[in-house]
């Protein structure tokens, strides 16, 4: 599951990186690529919702093996669409769409992978340890993410440079991988103990389905289910302003970066802090997502509510100062510092609502469902920090563009609040 979900990564972070070589290549603006950017993030809201009752239906082994396929099939397109296209003599806007519809339905595909791991998770262990288990599957995607922004800064960069690589490559290397880890995730899921002749492991928050039925329910009867939930409704509006936050820095921290410049050193030392600066984000999410699950279970008797807030407002403090840490001319490890903070607070309560609140208030019938509801409003928000945001750099600059995400965290902050009481254990 940790490297399947670490492999995700891999075909949709490679695009964030891709931003400069495309932009010079083809004379886009940042309100251009944003698009690019929103289409994958539309797309992915659309297919959370969808592709969540459809895990629950037809299990994870099936819906999330064919997002393995569909994703790879769409970096490969991008990447011949690029090999084809010449500069000089193609329409850069025809090119535009063309990209925007490709990477939508990798949006649309990408979305099979998160809500089916949460359903294999809620069948494999049961409440009681979710917090720490949960938390530690949280960090694939950190690690995924880091590691997607590393491969593709590589490609796009050093293998350039050096050994007068291709760039767009960036989209041909992560899908052999991804591809490669989609064969392994096929052969070696299962989707519940019962599949290898276990029984169900024990549980204090539904009655187990019966041995070989993917749910007890069909799929309007969660929809139904999911959406008379005001508890998952509040954490889907609070996941809302966190994803707002979150893919503005996804999308916009490395060319921000690159375009503020770095120490002026060169060689593997710059290399080096430069890798640092990029991708602490997601890695010091990883120590947010592991911390934040066993806060809940050690401190606040399994209740999420509380530890989301306390993050977000701290996320949304250092966003705010981000912006004026870099253009004071603060060195690397200062930034780097700044940005493991908001990685750390980002990550965290994110984990913690995607994952622990879509299983508390989900349940086993319904927790792929819930993810993808939760995942859903996320995205959308996460849409406004592509387009949305590209024209908000465009018309002003990034610094009111980074305080605008940090108002995001704190307005899901002050929503968490509504439920900083509400024990998941005491709901059925």
């Amino acid at each position: 599951m940790w490297v399947t979900y670490f492999a995700y990564y891999l075909c949709r972070y490679n695009m964030t990186i891709a931003k400069k070589p495309l932009c010079d290549t083809f004379s886009w603006s940042n309100e251009s690529i944003g698009i690019i950017f929103s289409a994958l993030l539309l797309m992915y809201a659309v297919g959370q919702f969808v592709n969540g009752q459809l895990a629950d239906r037809f299990g994870t082994r099936i819906i999330a093996s064919l997002g393995i396929l569909g994703s790879v099939v769409m970096n490969l397109a991008v990447f011949f669409v690029l090999l084809v296209a010449v500069p000089e003599s193609s329409n850069p806007r025809t090119l535009l769409w063309l990209i925007v519809l490709f990477w939508g339905a990798n949006g649309f595909f990408q979305a099979m992978g998160w809500s089916p791991m949460v359903r294999v998770m809620t069948h494999w262990f049961p409440l009681s340890s979710r917090g720490n288990v949960m938390g530690i599957l949280g960090t694939c995607y950190q690690f995924g993410g880091a590691f997607s922004w590393l491969l593709a800064d590589f490609l796009t960069g050093y293998y350039v440079q050096e050994f007068d690589g291709d760039w767009r490559v960036v989209f041909l290397v992560p899908a052999v991988l991804f591809a490669i880890v989609g064969i392994f995730f096929y052969l070696l899921i299962r989707n519940c103990p019962e599949d290898v002749g276990l029984p169900p492991v024990d549980s204090v928050d539904n009655p187990q389905p019966e041995v070989g039925r993917e749910s007890q329910r069909t799929i309007f009867e969660n929809v139904v289910v999911i959406l008379k939930s005001p508890y998952l409704w509040i954490v889907a509006f609070t996941f809302f302003f966190l994803d707002m936050n979150r893919y503005g820095f996804v999308n916009w921290l490395p060319a921000y970066l690159k375009e503020q410049g770095g120490d002026e050193v060169v060689g593997i030392t710059a290399n080096f802090k430069e890798w640092m600066k990029l991708c602490i984000h997601p890695l010091a999410g990883s120590a947010g997502a592991i911390l934040a699950g066993w806060a809940t279970d050690r401190f606040f008797g399994g209740r999420r509510a509380p530890v989301i807030a306390i993050l977000l407002v701290l996320l949304a403090i250092s966003s705010m100062v981000f912006p004026y840490v870099v253009l004071a001319g603060a060195g690397t490890w200062l930034i780097v510092l700044v940005v493991s903070v908001i990685g750390f607070c980002t990550y965290g309560p994110h984990i913690l609502m995607v994952g622990h609140a879509a299983q508390d208030f989900g349940k086993k019938e319904g927790a792929a469902g819930a993810a993808g509801f939760i995942d859903a409003m996320g995205y959308i928000g996460a849409a406004l920090a592509g387009w949305g945001a590209g024209r908000l750099i465009d018309m002003y600059d990034y610094t009111i563009t980074f305080i605008t995400f940090g108002s995001a965290a704190l307005l899901g902050a002050l929503f968490i609040c509504l439920i900083w009481k509400v024990n998941p254990n005491q709901q059925h």
